[in-house]
């Protein structure tokens, strides 16, 4: 069996904004909840999967809606990058249905590599675009009922 290290959440991945980064250490937690489920070959990747897509629509949705409030001039882009995962995670669940061997591993892979990579650099970008612009972040505390970390 092969042995995959798990992702580990860093304040460095912060994007300033509480509950954006509450919600991906939750994503880390549902990705090694996987590698685990993984690892012991201990039953169907199904619910954990229904619950990340679950977790990640609102996740995806709250993400948009910030950015759309800060003017992140790289929205389009970010959102093609969720939509590609969303595309993938549909791929994945075709192979489920088709019972495709290779199908645990290569999703598991899939899944840490994407959720440690988008968080780590795409998310932090929007993150830093936040702070240099400061006077969103008031507007941002309102919307999304959760303080700001402060900078």
């Amino acid at each position: 069996m092969v042995k995959i290290p798990k992702i580990v959440w860093n304040p460095v991945y912060s994007v300033h904004v509480e509950a954006l980064d509450e919600q991906h250490r939750k994503l880390f937690d549902i990705v090694n909840r996987m590698i685990d489920l993984f690892e012991s070959d201990a039953g169907s990747y199904l619910p954990v999967i229904e619950e990340l897509v679950e977790y990640l629509t609102v996740h995806f949705h709250l993400e948009h809606i910030i950015m759309m409030k800060i003017g992140y001039p790289r929205l389009a882009e970010h959102n093609r990058e969720h939509q590609k995962f969303t595309e993938k995670i549909a791929a994945f669940l075709k192979g489920h249905e088709a019972e495709d061997p290779e199908l645990g591993f290569n999703m598991v892979l899939f899944l840490k590599e994407w959720v440690r990579d988008h968080t780590t650099m795409l998310d932090v970008q929007y993150g830093d675009y936040l702070l240099r612009h400061a006077d969103s972040r008031a507007q941002l505390s309102d919307l999304v009922g959760a303080p700001m970390k402060p900078l």
